[in-house]
Formats: structure tokens, sequence, C-alpha cells
């Protein structure tokens, strides 16, 4: 055999080898790359301007059962920061305590932020018929979400600051 046919044959079975490696480690689960979730927590930080809240009594005057609170927040990642999306939350009386005066809400917000959606969930525990007041804090459950943010599980926790309209939210949270 020349050293023509030589050289030939070890640039043919090279790639052979390698493609055949690479095949056999994903036949085996053996590849290098992993489709392990994103397990490393991550926090996001946001803070929102209250623009719209209504109340719908649904039933009897003053607040019962059925009761609904509507909210759109514009959403920036620093107070007073630009606009870079927008949240909508309703909360639903649920459960009233005669002997402490205090209505349970079941709260669902959404975030629509530039990179996809996260989704919220909990109960809020307030005097009865009121809106929160400053230095409010409270957590939710992060369901999920589109985007950047799908499978996204942990807790946010919402305060309202002191101005008595802006919020901080902090979403504590890993990837599924």
């Amino acid at each position: 055999m020349n050293s023509r046919t030589k050289f030939l044959r070890s640039r043919l079975t090279m790639p052979t080898l390698v493609m055949a490696i690479l095949i056999g480690g994903v036949a085996t689960g053996t590849a290098p790359v992993s489709a392990e979730p994103n397990k490393k927590p991550k926090v996001l930080v946001m803070y929102s301007e209250n623009k719209s809240l209504v109340r719908v009594d649904t039933n009897q005057s003053g607040i019962d059962h059925g009761d609904l609170f509507h909210r759109e927040d514009a959403i920036s990642r620093q107070l007073n920061g630009p606009v870079i999306g927008v949240s909508y939350s309703q909360a639903e009386v649920i459960s009233h305590h005669p002997e402490s005066n205090v209505d349970v809400r079941r709260v669902l917000i959404q975030s629509f932020l530039p990179k996809g959606r996260m989704y919220f969930m909990g109960t809020s525990e307030l005097a009865l018929g009121t809106t929160p007041a400053p230095g409010w804090t409270n957590s939710y459950a992060i369901l999920g979400g589109t985007g950047i943010y799908a499978g996204a599980r942990g807790t946010m926790t919402l305060e309202l600051l002191p101005d008595g309209k802006s919020w901080k939210s902090t979403a504590k949270y890993t990837l599924d």
C-alpha cells in the first residue's frame, strides 16, 4: 500500500470513528450534552406601579364571597424606571372571619415581561374590604411561565412600598 492510500484511509476512518463514538454515546445515554433541567436558583426583582384598581361587587353591597378586585400594574426593573411590561391580578374574596373581621382572597397574578410571562397564585388576608397599606407583604407560589420562564417554580414575595402605589416583587425560582 502506498503512502497516499494510507493517508486516505486514515482520513476516511477518523470521521467515521468520531461519528460512531457520538452515536454510541447518544444511544447509551452518555452523550456529552445533558438534557438535565436548569436547577440553578434565579432571582428576578421587579417594581410595579398601580395603574388601575377596580372592585367588582357581585352580590349584596359590602364585601362578601365572590367579590373581585382587579388590578393592573406597569412593571419596571427599578423603582420609577422605564416600563418593561404589565401585570394583571385578580383577587376573589373566598372567606370571611367575622371574629377577626378579616377576609381571605384567592389571588392570581400574571406578569407580561419582555422574554415571556410568569404566573403566580396564593391567598392573602386583609381587614374586611380593605386594600393593602404601605409595608404590607405577602408570598405567592410561582406556577410557571412562558418563554424564558417556562417551567419556573418557586416563590414570589410582594411588598407595598411607602408611597402606597408601588410594589417590589422578588421572585426566587428554578426552571424545571
